[in-house]
């Protein structure tokens, strides 16, 4: 048996819940998978398997040496090792040999890395404990903020995938200069927000999950545990029991470099390693800063993500109901606003700057967001007022004015029956303008009856195509209801759970069911194809010219003119088969 079947046939035996902390330590991408066959073919990669043993705390290291040079194995920290597909499972734990050149290549690898030492300071030169949770307490709030930003930026935008999980390099630059930080902390941004299942793909979108909508509604600290918990589950037991048993051997400000180097001997500095990511991710969510661990960090390691944040909340900045309302429509929070009135804020009002101070700026488009939403010019406007504990300047008087007279000028609806989607208005200028438009050109609009023009693309991306260049549209249902933008977050709530873990992993045993009862045409040929390409002995369950289901034991040997030559080992002979006359192949 090659290792591929012998890989899909260890996966099909392992349960739920162990599949998914394997598809979650080994960060496989479960959604495109079809069958057991992708899953074990992922796994197998020499990429994957480097990445995985690289990602070894010290003890598993040591034993898949041990393993790979014929030794007893240990039991336990063995299975640990056939859990992640690394070795077959007991009672031998042979390491596969796909693991034994991965192993062998990494360690030139390791043996070039332990050259350069690792000078651990002493401890007058480090730096005090509390300095260092400040400056985390810090990263929090400001990762906190920027994860809260990336939030309300999907709601207003069209983000779609690049590649495989990707974010195109346009809506990268432009989300880094909003937050006034680098491209590559823009990408661990929406890295982090997806790990923490705050956004998800939906139909080549970036589109906000249900998770989204509770991440608005808590706390600093709670969201901190969110993310708290994201980074202990990518972690995963195994290896945060080895780097906390590490932690307990040091006394006072810990180095995560120096931890990690003596925990993760295989680990290497690339930015595709796993362990570099983990370290990239802990001191940006603040469990770590400039390389020194927190006080709260050894409370992760032990799931105590209550008392984590309770310590971390204490160097977290206190929020303040303040806010300046100027002439220029712009408004400034002289500190972190709560997160209540901050998500009212946010619904009428765009950020142009964030930290510990705060700029925001109002315009027809940010008010018309709000309305649609469900706020009222009125309760803007009162918020407004409280905040500032004064009266509002004439200039946002008349722009709230402004906008809720013109809201709902231009209107958005579409057509299922003819695929089609209708901007309608009013104002013939308004619409001769938009005709006019060189960036909306390729929605081919065309004019219909007054006041109607038409395009075949979607309306929400038409819609988010006009406010991209300053058209305030918004979308009405077929009664004329005004739909939220925040819509696309409870429509994608089916399609988010189609792409969780599990409905994944029972996708694949669905398919499995299917390849031994009723297989279709694409099936079986994937089947013989994997077959011929693994050279492995198949069932195949042929239908004769008299309806009678005949089974072969086969190795098929290729494909022609429609039929499948394959050798009958047990009759020593080779047989040639038609490939509509099979219904059932099943690899043995």
């Amino acid at each position: 048996m090659s290792e591929l079947l012998q890989v899909a046939a260890a996966l099909r035996k392992m349960s739920d819940e162990s599949l998914q902390t394997l598809i979650a330590e080994r960060m496989v991408n479960s959604s495109q998978l079809v069958d057991f066959f992708d899953l074990a073919e992922a796994l197998t990669k020499p990429a994957s398997i480097s990445s995985a043993i690289a990602a070894l705390p010290l003890t598993q290291a040591l034993e898949l040496k041990s393993l790979c040079a014929g030794q007893k194995a240990n039991p336990k920290i063995a299975r640990e090792l056939a859990n992640q597909m690394l070795v077959s499972s007991e009672p031998d734990f042979t390491p596969f040999e796909s693991t034994v050149e991965a192993l062998n290549g990494l360690g030139i690898l390791v043996t070039a890395t332990r050259s350069i030492a690792v000078v651990e300071l002493p401890p007058e030169e480090r730096p005090e404990q509390d300095r260092v949770d400040r400056d985390c307490g810090l990263e929090i709030f400001e990762t906190v903020q920027a994860v809260t930003e990336l939030i309300f930026d999907l709601e207003h935008r069209y983000v779609r995938e690049v590649g495989k999980k990707q974010v195109g390099l346009p809506d990268v630059k432009r989300f880094a200069a909003h937050l006034r930080k680098t491209n590559e902390y823009a990408k661990q941004i929406y890295e982090l927000a997806h790990l923490a299942n705050l956004i998800s793909l939906a139909n080549g979108r970036w589109q906000l999950s249900n998770n989204s909508v509770l991440w608005l509604g808590w706390s600093p600290a709670e969201r901190f545990e969110t993310l708290a918990s994201t980074w202990r589950k990518a972690l995963g037991d195994s290896s945060a029991n080895e780097l906390q048993a590490a932690l307990s051997k040091h006394s006072g400000v810990v180095s995560l470099q120096q931890s990690l180097h003596k925990t993760y001997p295989f680990a290497d500095g690339s930015v595709t390693s796993k362990i570099t990511k983990l370290s990239g991710l802990a001191a940006l969510i603040g469990l770590s800063a400039n390389g020194w661990m927190s006080s709260w960090a050894n409370k992760v390691l032990k799931n105590d993500f209550a008392g984590a944040s309770k310590l971390a909340q204490q160097k977290l900045p206190a929020p303040q109901s303040k806010l300046i309302c100027q002439a220029d429509l712009t408004l400034i929070a002289p500190g972190p606003l709560p997160t209540d009135v901050e998500i009212l804020l946010r619904r009428f009002a765009d950020t142009e700057q964030i930290g510990m101070a705060s700029t925001y700026r109002l315009s027809a488009l940010s008010i018309s967001h709000g309305l649609e939403t469900g706020q009222t010019v009125s309760e803007i406007r009162s918020l407004l007022a409280k905040l500032s504990d004064n009266s509002i300047p004439q200039p946002i008087e008349y722009l709230l004015n402004e906008a809720e007279t013109r809201f709902g000028r231009l209107k958005i609806t579409s057509d299922s029956e003819d695929a089609r989607c209708y901007l309608n208005s009013s104002d013939p200028v308004l619409l001769a303008e938009i005709l006019n438009e060189s960036k909306l050109k390729p929605f081919a609009l065309q004019p219909l009856e007054d006041g109607v023009l038409a395009t075949r693309f979607e309306a929400e991306v038409l819609y988010f195509a006009l406010r991209e260049i300053g058209f305030v549209a918004i979308r009405v249902d077929g009664a004329g209801n005004v739909i939220s933008p925040l819509a696309a977050t409870r429509q994608i709530s089916d399609s988010e759970k189609s792409n969780s873990t599990l409905i994944d992993i029972q996708r694949l045993r669905a398919q499995e069911t299917k390849l031994g009862a009723a297989p279709d045409d694409d099936d079986l040929q994937r089947q013989i194809q994997l077959a011929i390409k693994n050279k492995a002995k198949a069932r195949f369950t042929v239908s004769s010219n008299s309806g009678e289901e005949i089974e072969f034991l086969l190795e098929p040997i290729g494909i022609a003119n429609g039929r499948l030559r394959a050798k009958d080992r047990k009759a020593d002979i080779e047989r040639t088969l038609p490939i509509a006359n099979i219904i059932r192949v099943v690899l043995d």
